[in-house]
């Protein structure tokens, strides 16, 4: 039976440095790909997840048993994220276009399987995901970013940004609405080609 988070870090914070590896391993690619989504620079990310840890492994105590341990994690993670966005930049943005292209680029890494045609498809959707995702407001690229790439309830969004569970409900509708007007194309070649 694979034990639960509460139970692995209070039984860290006891000693058991085990518990941490477990820990690390069942939350180091999805804190990741969380702030890979946030910051689009892989390097940054790393770092991310590498500070975490070192917090986690320096501060232990930090955490009391009072939310789910996945939300306190995400809470640190995003914490970080937006002091690295502070540092780096005067504006407050998720997705940044190539400096040297006038492109995005997809950091996701490809599924081998694809047939290249699909894989280009893929990319190309991606893309347009990506950059209807950079027309939404910041606070509802982030609810989207927590709900629908990392899978978080909506309870545990309300807790990671401070808000009631009302308000993230009506920013994850708005962000939807508006990623159907930006993506409406592509709703339309899906249903084409399926018919």
């Amino acid at each position: 039976m694979e034990r639960q988070d509460e139970d692995l870090i209070l039984e860290y914070q006891k000693g058991d440095k085990e518990a941490l590896e477990v820990i690390f391993h069942r939350y180091k690619k999805p804190i990741f790909n969380y702030a890979l989504r946030i910051l689009s620079n892989r390097a940054e990310a790393e770092d991310i997840v590498s500070d975490i840890f070192i917090t986690l492994f320096v501060k232990k105590e930090s955490y009391r048993p009072q939310a789910k341990f996945s939300t306190w994690l995400y809470t640190v993670a995003r914490n970080m994220c937006f002091t690295r966005l502070r540092q780096k930049r005067k504006f407050f943005a998720f997705w940044v276009k190539d400096k040297k292209e006038d492109e995005y680029h997809q950091m996701d890494i490809p599924d081998i399987s694809l047939n290249p045609e699909k894989m280009t498809v893929e990319k190309e959707n991606s893309i347009a995901v990506q950059k209807a995702l950079d027309k939404l407001p910041a606070i509802q690229k982030e609810v989207i970013i927590l709900r629908e790439y990392q899978g978080l309830s909506y309870q545990e969004i309300s807790l990671i940004l401070d808000c009631s569970l009302d308000k993230v409900k009506i920013l994850i509708f708005r962000a939807r609405e508006n990623l159907k007007k930006h993506l409406a194309f592509l709703i339309t070649e899906e249903r084409y080609e399926a018919s």
